[in-house]
């Protein structure tokens, strides 16, 4: 990388980046910001600014491929919401979101207008996913799968570190995200009947 290109990233992004080059992955050419808008436009969300600063200077192989196929790509994009709404179908409900319908394809209607409301997680890696834009600098991955939702760094730079080198960034403050937290730490009074 260019010096003085780096400086252009945010702090997390650049550490990330470090962490990357430091585990030995395989790193593709960055994407353009034109590539960057253009993915953005087809699938509806906006990268958050360290997700989007590390794409524009390197693409790990091991990362999702945001240049692949569409189909996939929206089923990634889809996992965590669908993840919930399966369990809204099999007994988890949230008192956040009202009195329970009877039936449950009523209780999947009302989980899914709430969820549409609740901030987008944009894959990275895997079952790893972090919030999109307007979450800034700093927002945490998580790894989800369903409603089994734990975090997987907190930050990109400490989930890259976590993933690929086995160690922590010794970072311990998770920032709150809107009913993705919750199910992290089981608050809410999350219910299953």
């Amino acid at each position: 990388m260019a010096a003085g290109i780096i400086d252009a990233v945010s702090p997390v992004a650049e550490l990330a980046l470090r962490v990357l080059r430091r585990a030995d992955l395989r790193l593709g050419r960055g994407l353009s910001d034109d590539q960057i808008a253009d993915i953005q436009a087809t699938y509806g969300f906006t990268f958050n600014r360290d997700h989007a600063d590390v794409l524009r200077h390197a693409t790990p192989k091991v990362w999702t491929d945001w240049t692949g196929d569409e189909q996939s790509l929206r089923d990634s994009l889809g996992w965590p919401v669908e993840g919930v709404l399966s369990d809204v179908a099999n007994a988890f409900w949230t008192p956040a979101w009202g009195e329970r319908p009877r039936t449950k394809a009523a209780a999947v209607d009302v989980a899914r207008r709430h969820l549409a409301a609740m901030p987008q997680l944009v894959p990275v890696y895997g079952n790893r996913y972090i919030p999109a834009a307007p979450e800034p600098s700093g927002a945490p991955v998580f790894s989800a799968y369903q409603t089994d939702v734990i975090h997987y760094g907190t930050d990109l730079a400490d989930y890259c570190a976590h993933e690929f080198l086995g160690v922590s960034t010794g970072r311990t403050h998770h920032r709150r995200i809107e009913f993705w937290s919750d199910l992290v730490e089981g608050v809410g009074g999350v219910e299953f009947w």
